[in-house]
Order: C-alpha cells, then sequence, then structure tokens
C-alpha cells in the first residue's frame, strides 16, 4: 500500500505532457523574412546602448539613470505561428549611489531583467497596461496587471526563452510560455482579450544588468521541440514596425514646437507623437512619466513652481529630484542618431535658450526644424480639443454624480438603521408593558382573593354567634376586560413612498453638453486649481521675450502649422501686448527718480506734520480753540474764521505753510485729511514712477490686480483697504478721485496730475475735501463722515533703503530721524487719543521717534 501510495504522488508531482509540436518538415515554404531582427534606437529607451550588432543592450548608469528601467523593444512582431526568442543576462552591474548611501525610496531590486511581449501600440515598459505578458527575474509572472510567483528565478548565465504561439492549428494558440535553459519553467499563458488578434512584439526591460538577445537562427538553448526562431519567421507571419531612420538628406530631425503657454501645445506634441512614434520627446514630463514607469512613487503636488513645463518633482532620490538624469541625457542624445522633439514651453520661445539647445545638436546628423503652433488651430485640432473639453466636463459631472448617489445611499441607510432602532425600543417598551401588566392583575387577583376569604370568614363568624347556619356565597366572577394589543405596524407602502422620495430625480447618469461659448474656444482651458505649462512666476519674468524663431537663429527650417508667419507674428504680438496689461513684473525696482522723490516726499511729509504740531500747540490757536469751544457750550453761533483762506483763492496760495498770520493751510487737518494727502500722492507717485522704470509704451501703466503688489514694492509698506473702509481698488481711489483715476478700457491706473507736480498741489486738493465734507457734515450728512483705521498711515518696513545718511549717520526723514519739532503729540493729547498711537500721526509704529518696527534641454 505504501509502494502504491509513493507511485500515485509521482504521478501527481509529474509536470504535465507537453502539448507542444515539432516544426512540420517539408511542404511548401513560404516567402522567408528579409529584414534583420533586431533593436532600432527609436524603439529603445534613451539609456540603452546596443553593442555587437545590437546582440547585446547595456544601460547607461549614472547621474540617476541607475534607478530607470532600460526597454527595447523588436522591429519585428509576430501575428501568426509559432516563433522563439531568447535573452541572458551577461553581467550584473554595480550601480552608484551618492555618498549618502542608497536612497531609502529607490526602487527595488537593484538588478532585474523582464522578458515578454507586447501587442502593438502599447507602451514600452512590460506590466503598465493589459497589452502586455512578462516574466522577470524574480520569478513572477505579469499578465493583465496582474502580478503572481512562478517560483522560477532567471540567475545569470540562464538562457531565457520565449515562445510565443499564435498558430490556429495548436493546442497551445494565442499563448506565451517561458523556458529556462531549454526546460518549460511556465505552463502556457493565455493572452488577455486586448492582446487576441492582434500583433506581438518582443519586448526586454532591464536594470542595472547587460543582456544579451538572440533572434538568430541558432537558438541558444534547444527546446524539447524544434521551433523556428523570429529570424526565420515566414513573412506572410511578421509585421516590420516603421523605421525611425534619416530623411532623404540622411539627417534625422530635431523638432523645437513654438507655442504659447496653455494654449495646447502639449496637446499637439500627444497628437503629433501618436501619429509618428519613431521621434523621441526630450523633456521633463517623459522623465518623470519614465520614472514612474521604472517604479518610483511621485507623490501628490501642489507647489506654486508645479508646471507642465517644469514639473516639481519629490521622489526622495537626490539625482532624481536634481534632474541629473537630464544632464546626462544631454550629452547623450546628441551621439544616438535618432528623431527628437525637444519639448520647452519657455525655452522654445526665447531666442537665447533656443540657441543654446541648437548648439547640442550638430547640423552635419541633424536637420533642425522650428515646428510654430501658433494662432487659430485648424478644423482638426478644435474639434479634437472640443470632444477633450466635453470629456473633462462629462467627468467632473460623473464625478459630482456619484459622490450625490453616495451621499443619498448614506443618508438611506443611516435612515433605516434609525428606523429599526425605534422599532427595536418600541418592541422593548411593548414587552415591558406587558409585564407590568401581568404582574398589576396578577396583584389585584390575590387582593381579591384574599378580601373575599376575608369576608367569608366574617360572614361565618357572625352565622355562628346568631346560631344560624352559614352558607357560603359564591363570588360573581367579573368578566374580564379585553385589552387593545398595542402593535407597531410597519406601513411598507409609506416607507416605500418616503424611499421613493429619497430617490435621485434622474433615471441614471448626467449627459453633459458644451455651452456655446465653450464651443467658440480653440483651446480648453486648464482645470480650477490645476497645473498649467509654465508657473505664473516664471511666466511674468519670461513673456516679454517671446518671439518666432528667424531663419538666422540657425534653424534650419521654420515651419508654421496653423497659420503662416506673418499671422503668427501678430498672433504673438497681440497675445505678449494683453499679457503686459494684466501681468506684474516680478523683478522691476525702484529707480533712482523715484527714490530721489520719494525721499523728499517723506522729508516734506513730515515737516508738515511738524508744522502742524507746533501750530496746534502754540498759545493763539490754543486760546481761539478754548473761546470757540465756551461758545458752543453757551449755545452761541460759531463765529467765522476772518484768516481762513477763501475757498476761491484756495488753488492760488503760494506758501502752504503760512497763508496769513502765521496760520498754516493745512491747520484744520485730522488723521483722515493726512491719511487722503499720503495716498494721493504716493499713488501719484507710483503710476509716474512706473512708467519711467518700465520704459515700455505697451505697459500702460499698474493694472488694478497688482497695484497692492507694486505699492509694496516701491514703498515699502502694504496699503490697507480696510484701513479706508473700502472693500477694493475702485472704491479706494474714490476718495480721492480729484487727483487719481482708472482707465476705462484697461483698468489701469491713471494720475490726473501733471507728471512734475509738487505735493502741494494734493495738499491744496486735500484741503479742498475736508472743507467740502465738513460742509455736509454741518448740514447733517452723517455719510461724509470719515472713520480711518490707524493703518491708513503706515510707515515703509525698510526706510533706510531709500535715504541717504544725515550729518549724524541717520537718514533724513526716516523713522529715527525726524527733523527738529517733528509731530509728536503727547500722550495726553486729544489728537493722539484720536489717532490712536503714543503720540504719533503714525501710530502704528510708536511715533518718529521710535526705532523701528518689527535649466533646459
Amino acid at each position: 500500500k505504501a509502494e502504491d501510495k509513493k507511485e500515485e504522488e509521482k504521478k501527481e508531482e509529474a509536470p504535465p505532457l507537453e502539448l507542444e509540436k515539432d516544426e512540420p518538415t517539408g511542404g511548401k515554404k513560404a516567402a522567408a523574412l528579409k529584414e534583420k531582427v533586431g533593436f532600432q534606437l527609436c524603439d529603445c529607451t534613451l539609456n540603452v546602448v546596443p553593442a555587437l550588432g545590437g546582440r547585446v543592450l547595456t544601460p547607461l548608469t549614472d547621474g540617476g539613470l541607475q534607478y530607470l528601467v532600460a526597454g527595447a523593444r523588436a522591429n519585428v512582431g509576430v501575428k501568426s505561428g509559432r516563433y522563439l526568442f531568447e535573452a541572458k543576462i551577461v553581467e550584473m552591474m554595480a550601480s552608484t549611489e551618492p555618498a549618502t548611501g542608497t536612497p531609502r525610496n529607490a526602487p527595488m531590486p537593484r538588478q532585474v531583467l523582464k522578458v515578454g511581449v507586447v501587442a502593438e501600440g502599447a507602451p514600452l515598459f512590460l506590466g503598465e497596461t493589459d497589452a502586455s505578458i512578462s516574466f522577470d527575474s524574480e520569478g513572477f509572472t505579469v499578465c493583465e496587471k496582474k502580478r503572481e510567483s512562478n517560483g522560477k528565478r532567471i540567475a545569470r548565465g540562464q538562457t531565457v526563452g520565449v515562445l510565443i504561439n499564435l498558430d490556429p492549428k495548436s493546442q497551445n494558440k494565442n499563448t506565451v510560455s517561458l523556458f529556462l535553459d531549454g526546460v518549460r519553467a511556465t505552463q502556457p499563458v493565455a493572452l488577455p482579450e486586448a492582446m487576441v488578434g492582434k500583433t506581438l512584439f518582443p519586448v526586454v526591460n532591464f536594470k542595472n544588468i547587460t543582456v544579451h538577445t538572440n533572434f538568430g537562427s541558432d537558438p541558444l538553448a534547444q527546446l524539447p521541440f524544434t521551433c523556428r526562431t523570429m529570424q526565420q519567421m515566414d513573412s506572410k507571419d511578421a509585421v516590420v514596425a516603421p523605421g525611425g531612420g534619416p530623411g532623404k538628406d540622411g539627417k534625422y530631425d530635431v523638432l523645437f514646437p513654438i507655442g504659447l503657454p496653455d494654449e495646447a501645445t502639449f496637446d499637439w506634441l500627444d497628437d503629433f507623437l501618436a501619429k509618428n512614434p519613431t521621434y523621441c520627446e526630450l523633456s521633463d514630463r517623459a522623465i518623470i512619466k519614465w520614472a514612474e514607469s521604472s517604479g518610483m512613487h511621485r507623490p501628490s503636488v501642489n507647489s506654486w513652481k508645479n508646471s507642465n513645463d517644469k514639473p516639481d518633482v519629490n521622489f526622495g532620490i537626490p539625482m532624481m529630484d536634481d534632474f541629473s538624469v537630464r544632464r546626462v541625457l544631454n550629452a547623450v542624445v546628441a551621439t544616438q542618431p535618432r528623431n527628437y522633439v525637444v519639448m520647452e514651453v519657455k525655452s522654445n520661445l526665447i531666442q537665447a535658450e533656443r540657441q543654446e539647445v541648437l548648439k547640442r545638436f550638430s547640423p552635419a546628423l541633424f536637420k533642425r526644424v522650428a515646428h510654430v503652433v501658433m494662432g487659430e488651430p485648424n478644423d482638426e485640432f478644435k474639434k479634437m480639443q472640443l470632444e477633450k473639453l466635453l470629456q473633462e466636463k462629462q467627468e467632473k459631472a460623473m464625478m459630482k454624480w456619484k459622490a450625490k448617489q453616495a451621499e443619498m445611499k448614506r443618508k438611506k441607510e443611516m435612515d433605516e438603521r434609525q428606523k429599526a432602532l425605534m422599532e427595536m425600543k418600541k418592541k422593548a417598551d411593548e414587552t415591558r408593558k406587558k409585564v407590568a401588566d401581568e404582574a398589576k392583575k396578577k396583584a389585584q387577583a390575590a387582593l381579591k382573593k384574599v378580601q373575599s376569604e376575608t369576608r367569608k370568614a366574617e360572614a361565618k363568624k357572625k352565622a355562628e354567634e346568631a346560631g344560624e347556619e352559614y352558607v357560603e356565597e359564591e363570588d360573581a366572577e367579573e368578566e374580564p376586560k379585553e385589552e387593545e394589543d398595542v402593535k407597531v405596524e410597519v406601513k411598507e407602502e409609506e416607507e416605500k413612498k418616503a424611499d421613493e422620495m429619497e430617490v435621485d430625480e434622474e433615471d441614471g447618469p448626467p449627459e453633459v453638453e458644451l455651452t456655446e461659448e465653450e464651443q467658440k474656444m480653440w483651446f480648453r482651458p486648464p482645470a480650477v486649481g490645476g497645473t498649467g505649462d509654465l508657473a505664473a512666476g516664471v511666466l511674468n519674468l519670461s513673456f516679454g521675450k517671446f518671439s518666432i524663431p528667424e531663419p538666422s537663429e540657425g534653424f534650419d527650417d521654420i515651419r508654421f502649422d496653423w497659420q503662416g508667419a506673418e499671422a503668427s507674428k501678430a498672433y504673438l504680438h497681440k497675445w505678449v501686448v494683453e499679457r503686459k496689461r494684466t501681468s506684474r513684473i516680478e523683478e522691476l525696482e525702484p529707480g533712482d527718480w523715484f527714490l530721489k522723490k520719494n525721499q523728499e516726499w517723506m522729508k516734506l511729509f513730515a515737516d508738515w506734520q511738524a508744522k502742524h504740531r507746533t501750530f496746534k500747540n502754540s498759545p493763539a490757536q490754543k486760546a481761539k480753540e478754548l473761546a470757540a469751544k465756551k461758545r458752543k457750550d453757551a449755545g452761541e453761533e460759531d463765529v467765522a474764521d476772518e484768516d481762513a483762506v477763501d475757498d476761491s483763492e484756495l488753488q492760488n496760495v503760494v506758501d502752504v505753510n503760512d497763508t496769513g498770520k502765521g496760520e498754516p493751510l493745512y491747520k484744520d487737518f485730522t488723521f483722515e485729511d493726512w491719511a487722503l494727502l499720503q495716498l494721493r500722492y504716493e499713488l501719484h507717485l507710483l503710476q509716474i514712477a512706473f512708467k519711467k522704470d518700465v520704459a515700455d509704451p505697451e505697459r500702460a501703466g499698474v493694472h488694478d490686480t497688482h497695484m497692492a503688489f507694486y505699492y509694496t514694492k516701491y514703498f515699502k509698506k502694504t496699503l490697507n483697504l480696510k484701513a479706508f473702509t473700502v472693500s477694493d481698488n475702485t472704491e479706494l481711489t474714490m476718495l480721492v478721485k480729484d487727483a487719481i483715476g482708472w482707465g476705462a478700457d484697461e483698468k489701469v491706473l491713471t494720475s490726473l496730475l501733471e507728471d512734475d507736480a509738487e505735493p502741494s498741489v494734493c495738499l491744496k486738493m486735500s484741503e479742498e475735501h475736508r472743507r467740502e465734507r465738513q460742509r455736509r457734515i454741518d448740514a447733517g450728512d452723517e455719510t461724509a463722515r470719515l472713520k480711518f483705521l490707524p493703518a491708513a498711515i503706515s510707515q515703509p518696513s525698510k526706510a533706510l533703503a531709500f535715504a541717504p545718511a544725515g550729518p549724524a549717520g541717520v537718514p533724513m526723514g526716516a523713522l529715527g530721524g525726524a527733523p527738529a519739532g517733528a509731530f509728536r503729540p503727547p500722550l495726553g493729547n486729544p489728537a493722539a487719543k484720536q489717532w490712536g498711537g503714543k503720540g504719533a500721526i503714525h501710530p502704528q509704529m510708536g511715533g518718529f521717534g521710535c526705532k523701528g518696527g518689527k535649466g533646459a534641454w
């Protein structure tokens, strides 16, 4: 019995019978394949170095390339029949690591080999889609993106054979098998649905190893059956991939797409590569996609500097994050004869950067072509853009609909749980009530029995005492009262109605359509919160240098895909002008003219405040104010100020510091008047200085959206709208509309004053405005009363940068160097309390006497 059991176990452990048959001999021979089976550079990753006629493949392993999987696809595919190709690991390479050691996030294993097949049109990397089958050196089979162990590791020196069986007469038709040293290592793997009926191309993926491949007539390891190799294919069973060879002039193409940011430049590139698969994309985007295909994880990026042109990399691997890979590839691509597309949105638009890249490609080997895609696209491209826009819109609607359905389902389940709990509670209440009723009935019955027995005993005793015969009376039986059972009836019809009310009114997923405005779009806009082609800061710094290539730059050809040369140049010029109007200049710095004017203004502003302080504290003025107060308390009419300048003569005042009898024109200024004076002149100064420093007639002035930015850039302080109790720039400038306004069409800041207007002009306007405002208040119009916050007058945080040093090394007019007699009201002064500071017109700064406040391809 033991021997029989062992025999049965041996039979169970015996491998299945080999169903593959020997290659038939004799008969009519089909035409043999003429092309040599091997690898073309256009079907290899950039780190593959072919040797020995393409039979040996070695990867580059420097500057981060040691982390990237190398891939090579054969130039001939199988569409029918049964054929073999082989591979062998001939060298295991030790990758170069940084001095800090192997990065924690480096993909494992360090050395790997994958062999398999992909369907025509599928990516070069095995296991990335459903259209591939692969076997790797770790002993795994990957089919339909599912990785399962086959228990057969691939060691160095072993011959790896991959058998592609598309023979309809074979029992193993539509399968792929793995053999090691001629011995079957796996059972035939059936082709997934995505690969059935398609041409299959042999593919080798490897990392940090040297691979020997064999497509020739003689197998390196004989299989249990005779089988033809790829090179022995019948021509009717083969499909030759398009070659990526040179053009008629013997040169390879290097294309430079020239397109504007966020105008579908990358969509154009994707469409071009789909139609021209032999071209290789050179871009940071391509490197990141390659890294992700090599097993590296890139977390979601929300950085301000992230863009399609220059993605923000965060793999956690130093040589990947600093784009050392790009620097190595820069030296490699010029030595590999193949067709390239240099995809750099910004660099391709700037002449100096274009010419720098051109130097890397020898004119003897490459034809350097600028491909301009600018202006109105052709109908085919516009249709593609609308289809993508509709698809994105449909996906968003589906996500919203699914979220709504999930929320409704959650609420329904919650309601059902709540109903179940209520049902349980009602049943428990009923049970408790029933038990209580039964206990009550038993107690009542017992009480009645006791009462009956007591009554009978008393009756019997009375009868005996009377000498009478006792006759026992029967107790009258009370008819039991039938209590209605309280039951919880589940009204199914009502619940169904409630459920129907909760069901979404829509029968199915929503169907979206493009609006009339969207149908007129040439390019689909970037998603809200999505990634644009260029980071905002990069775009603002560079768009002024955008240009269309000229023949003198060294291009062999300049092609215009959508519009001609003149139309494209006009389109670019219009785009740049519009961008100048709405974008801000990050690198702009105040010029000498502004620094001088602003220094003079700061000193003059401090002098006026000091004189105002001196005047207010003079005995004569104090006596006048005291007399006015007494008249007001006595109910007498206020006496007109005989020394005040008449309204009609206000603009003719020559000396604003002395209008007569030593009174300054600004003698009645309050905090709000000083704030409006400063606002008038500084916005005027900002507009004039901006035009001078930019020196670009196409920039009309400071745009509304960037006024706060430029104000801070020039005056080194914040323009606080809330301090002026307004909500936007338009409301702010309405406070000083006599001096500052906005361009009707371009929404840019404009000054109504002469360019050389003196600050005294703004002071006179402020006094005129103050008088008008006071008249309205006196007439009972409280809306004319201004109530600014202390921050309406602010000090520059870096005032020292504006001012030359004074005699004692202190900048004149700066925070610590106020002129003699500067405005320093004491803490008890009503003005100090009104303005909220420690005795200064700049309360938040603590007074004038304070020490100051807090690479391309």
